[in-house]
């Protein structure tokens, strides 16, 4: 047999040198793919660097969640009222009185003509409490208003310093006991179920002042010559005798007391009209009930009611002789609370509201807008006995 040689298409396996060579070639490709993918990684991070580290800051703002919080502007503080004659009516409770409670305080002056029976009565029926004109506006000091002429602080319930010319005027807060604890008077929310009406009923009927001894006492008693507190706020009774931040303007009552001596004798009964309380006993009689209607304390004593004056009953008074008198004037809710205390002089009674005013030494007639036109500013003058 003849062997053929090899030719150069033949199917051998390559040389180990084309191996190689093969090998070192790709060995080279995958180095330069490496060094371009970590040039352009590093090219990456550089210019991605310079875009978190040089872009502009955005502002800050007070955001909570997608709801930003834009700036407070604060509105600047509102001119205090005018006063004296410059002043136009200022209430809630300055600036007329026509409505909602939101107006300002205000002076109301005004006696209503009808008393609706609601012992519920909220802030805003407070407003309307009493229908005909009693005296609105701001008018002059407010130691005109209380007839004190003392050197102390004046206000519509009385002055800080007396000269036994007047009457004696204590505060009682009927909602907490003297070491500040809650009574069972207490604020339940609903006026019209009160208890501490049950009280006051009970309590005009003897005026045992011992049983008032647990309740708080305002440290510092008022004085004053008359009952001519026009509406007002109620806030302003515990600012006048400095316990405004211990008791709240509700559930109070003010107890005044004086030894009268009439001017002359005669008999007479006694005039007024009250928002909330005012009951008058003369010489350990009650003469006169000028509740607001529904929250009357003694029947017995509230005669008739006469364009919005409660009438109380007449009695015979002898000149010269000091008899015990005592007014209790109080407000239930809150809200507003106004006190006029009138007499009359029988054969020269009328019901146009045209009655002297009750004082205990001359003092000044408050001289204010709103006052019906038959009001000639009338006073009778008792005076008062150690």
């Amino acid at each position: 047999m003849t062997t053929l040689p090899k030719t150069s298409g033949s199917t051998s396996a390559p040389s180990e040198g084309k191996v190689q060579f093969y090998r070192t070639k790709s060995a080279s490709r995958f180095g330069f793919f490496m060094l371009a993918l970590l040039l352009h990684l590093l090219l990456f991070l550089l210019i991605a660097s310079w875009v978190i580290f040089e872009s502009p800051k955005p502002e800050t703002d007070a955001s909570f969640g997608a709801v930003k919080s834009l700036p407070v502007k604060v509105p600047p503080p509102v001119a205090p009222p005018a006063s004296g004659a410059s002043a136009s009516n200022p209430q809630f409770e300055p600036q007329p009185v026509v409505v909602p409670v939101t107006a300002p305080i205000k002076t109301i002056t005004s006696i209503t003509t009808s008393f609706t029976v609601n012992a519920s009565k909220s802030l805003d029926q407070a407003m309307t409490h009493i229908s005909m004109p009693v005296p609105q506006g701001t008018g002059p000091s407010t130691a005109g208003l209380g007839g004190n002429t003392g050197a102390g602080k004046s206000s519509i319930y009385g002055s800080t310093t007396g000269d036994g010319q007047e009457f004696v005027g204590n505060l009682y807060d009927l909602q907490q006991t003297p070491d500040r604890k809650p009574t069972q008077y207490a604020d339940d929310h609903d006026y019209s179920t009160w208890s501490g009406l049950t009280f006051l009923r009970s309590f005009v009927k003897g005026w045992d002042m011992s049983t008032l001894d647990q309740f708080y006492k305002a440290p510092n008693p008022l004085y004053t010559t008359q009952i001519f507190i026009p509406r007002r706020a109620s806030e302003e009774s515990t600012k006048a005798f400095g316990v405004d931040k211990v008791v709240q303007a509700k559930r109070w009552i003010i107890i005044y007391s004086a030894n009268v001596v009439p001017p002359e004798s005669g008999t007479y009964r006694f005039v007024g009209w009250a928002d909330d309380f005012m009951v008058v006993r003369w010489n350990g009689e009650n003469v006169l009930d000028a509740c607001y209607g529904g929250e009357e304390l003694d029947m017995s004593a509230r005669i008739d009611n006469a364009g919005g004056y409660i009438h109380g009953k007449w009695i015979q008074m002898e000149a010269g002789i000091a008899v015990p008198m005592q007014i209790m004037i109080g407000e239930g809710p809150g809200g507003f609370s106004g006190f006029l205390l009138t007499i009359q002089k029988k054969g020269e009674e009328n019901n146009t509201g045209d009655d002297p005013v009750f004082q205990l030494r001359d003092a000044p007639i408050p001289d204010l807008p709103g006052m019906p036109k038959e009001f000639m500013k009338k006073k009778m003058i008792f005076q008062t006995a150690p």
